[in-house]
């Protein structure tokens, strides 16, 4: 697969433009020579873990339809000739992902993270309606599409919520302490944790809990189960007048990182919660002010 090859179907033509990555899977960023059309190429080789990722993928990617989720495109829209390989056509979110946006961008307004945690929760609260985790969410899978709104990507390791074993490991320091040790049971419990985190790191450009730590540590999960108050204090000192973690922000983390699957907050919980009820901007005061900030 090499830059500048071409696709080719009844109603535009695609140039394979560059590699945006290939972390795991190559993904191809696509051009149309016709308009200023843009999609995203995910390939995925024959072995039967790229194999049953693909299949996996698609076919949950392609029963969604949610403003918060990567949009799915008919692969038989185009004629693809791509020597056999396996892939699907996701829209281009031209912004790039969260983690990116983090690390190049200062995002630190506690009102702008809130309502993109409103789309996080809208996404999630959708995937699982149609009864899918995603089971491994982190800053890299939340794309910011090019109308604005944060797209939950990467579904190659999703599972149905009522499967009985889990395969995937997560990602370290994202994941539930429940995929860490291999009991995962409740998988929407799993991605409950693992967007508190996304919504941590988004408010403080860090972790809250880093799994190499010892129980001496600030930031271990083992402090929080512990004393909660102790490792919030400990939390702020840490990270001194950079991020302010307001009660309401540390209630609705506490339940959201609860040990006990059962016991965590669900999404009903994470709406009615005091912080996810204070203001957020509208999808138009969104756009500005992302475009203030890509011009930066």
């Amino acid at each position: 697969m090499c830059q500048g090859k071409k696709i080719f179907s009844a109603k535009e033509e695609l140039i394979l433009h560059k590699t945006i990555s290939s972390t795991k899977f190559p993904v191809i960023l696509a051009k149309s020579s016709q308009d200023s059309n843009e999609y995203i190429i995910k390939a995925f080789d024959n072995d039967s873990y790229s194999l049953s990722s693909y299949i996996r993928e698609k076919q949950i990617l392609s029963s969604f339809n949610h403003p918060n989720i990567i949009r799915y495109i008919p692969s038989n829209l185009f004629q693809i000739d791509m020597s056999s390989i396996n892939f699907i056509v996701i829209e281009y979110a031209p912004y790039g992902d969260f983690f990116n946006l983090l690390v190049q961008k200062n995002l630190l307004n506690e009102k702008l993270v809130r309502s993109f945690f409103h789309q996080i929760i809208r996404g999630l609260d959708y995937l699982h309606s149609q009864g899918i985790a995603h089971l491994d969410l982190k800053l890299e899978n939340l794309l910011l599409g090019k109308d604005f709104q944060l797209k939950i990507a990467d579904f190659d390791v999703a599972q149905n919520i009522n499967d009985e074993d889990l395969l995937s490991q997560g990602t370290e320091n994202y994941r539930a302490p429940e995929i860490q040790n291999g009991s995962c049971k409740n998988y929407e419990a799993a991605d409950i944790y693992s967007a508190g985190i996304c919504l941590f790191a988004l408010i403080a450009r860090a972790f809250p809990f880093l799994e190499e730590s010892n129980i001496k540590d600030i930031q271990s999960y083992n402090k929080f189960l512990q004393n909660k108050k102790a490792f919030w204090r400990g939390i702020q000192n840490l990270f001194e007048d950079r991020v302010f973690l307001s009660k309401s922000l540390k209630e609705l983390l506490n339940g959201m990182f609860d040990f006990d699957p059962k016991s965590r907050f669900n999404i009903k919980q994470i709406i009615k919660s005091k912080w996810y009820n204070e203001p957020i901007y509208s999808e138009k005061e969104i756009q500005i002010i992302i475009q203030k900030v890509l011009k930066c």
